[in-house]
């Protein structure tokens, strides 16, 4: 099977279903790229009218030159290329993070652009991490719109981790215009030749420019498959949204999260993933009950919110910035980014009411706390 994803466009009503793929794919800028949603086909292959148009020799020169640029890079030990850094986990532990220098940074980049503009890749319109102009909040209205009262949070083991270049082939290999170029044996040793680069003891590094992208593109056929299932499923319909290596599957109605969790399960497996579901973080609710959606939540009452809990500990958080501050003792500048930050997302997921928060705060403390945090970053 092969794959084609194009960005959603009122455009083309008048062309036939190819016609609109082929000026879709090609002519990218004549599309509203406002638009984050994208379309995914499947074909059982690339008809002759998408493979006498694409120029994969072109596409295949471009990978050329590029392998040639960086070829010094692979001759250096990969190790040195990288600063490598461990964060903490919110569920415990910590993560590591392999962050490229400078010159392996702008090789990678550089291999990114080559695959967003020349291979024009995209991502299957349930993804939301790593997408420009896409955030949690979106993943969640997804499910808003349908009226969902019931999730299920499944998460993915090691997912970067997991990745090798072996199963990214056999994935880029289903998705056009990669699947043309493999089918060509310099274009698909060039291709693997580029993504070497990419990859650090043999799985995908987190801290890349370009291990998001990649993972956004070889999931499309896994995420395809899995919307498709989810429309009917138990004759019911449910939205399938993956955020990374998170799965977030809704219904308005009860459902029995194993058998999800098994449907999941049984298509990674049928494409040969090497990663699969992390039993021990799977979650199932209402949406009156625990926050299961990435930060953000459906109330009772379908609305979006962060949830009470989060709003008093930043309630908490404003009115101890300015004691301290009162009385003479400074934060770090670290902690009041976070403390701006947690203010633009939060306010962005439910303006009114963390305007009326900052408002009571204002009023109270007699200060105005948002102009302080500003002048403390200055």
């Amino acid at each position: 099977m092969v794959y084609i994803t194009v960005r959603q466009s009122p455009i083309y009503h008048q062309m036939t279903l190819e016609e609109f793929l082929f000026q879709n794919f090609q002519a990218p800028a004549v599309v509203n790229t406002n638009m984050a949603n994208t379309k995914t086909y499947e074909f059982e292959r690339a008809s002759e009218h998408f493979t006498s148009k694409l120029d994969v020799g072109s596409l295949i020169c471009k990978l050329e030159r590029y392998n040639q640029s960086v070829a010094y890079l692979r001759e250096k030990d990969r190790h040195s290329l990288y600063d490598s850094f461990h964060i903490p986990k919110k569920s415990g532990g910590l993560r590591k993070i392999d962050a490229p220098l400078p010159e392996l940074m702008d090789a990678l980049r550089r291999l990114k652009t080559i695959f967003e503009e020349d291979f024009h890749a995209l991502y299957h319109t349930a993804a939301f991490a790593y997408v420009k102009n896409r955030c949690t909040v979106d993943a969640v209205k997804r499910h808003q719109q349908n009226n969902s009262k019931w999730f299920g949070k499944l998460d993915l083991h090691n997912f970067f981790g997991s990745t090798t270049p072996e199963f990214v082939m056999s994935m880029l290999s289903m998705v056009y215009p990669f699947s043309e170029v493999v089918k060509v044996p310099q274009g698909r040793q060039e291709l693997r030749t580029a993504l070497e680069l990419a990859f650090l003891d043999g799985v995908l590094p987190q801290g890349t420019p370009l291990s998001p992208l990649i993972t956004n593109v070889m999931m499309i056929p896994i995420d395809f498959k899995l919307s498709k299932a989810f429309r009917n499923f138990h004759e019911q319909r449910f939205v399938y949204t993956r955020y990374a290596d998170d799965f977030i599957i809704s219904s308005k109605y009860d459902f029995d999260v194993h058998a999800v969790e098994e449907l999941v399960v049984q298509t990674l497996k049928d494409f040969g993933a090497p990663f699969s579901i992390n039993n021990t973080k799977t979650r199932y609710g209402s949406s009156s009950g625990r926050n299961w959606n990435l930060g953000v939540m459906l109330n009772k009452d379908n609305e979006i919110t962060v949830g009470n809990k989060k709003k008093r500990q930043f309630q908490s958080m404003l009115y101890n910035y300015i004691t301290d501050k009162k009385n003479g003792v400074e934060w770090n500048r670290e902690d009041i980014q976070v403390m701006q930050g947690l203010h633009s997302y939060y306010r962005m997921v439910e303006k009114e009411t963390i305007d009326a928060i900052v408002k009571h705060i204002n009023e109270k403390m007699e200060v105005d706390v948002l102009r302080l945090i500003k002048d403390d970053l200055r």
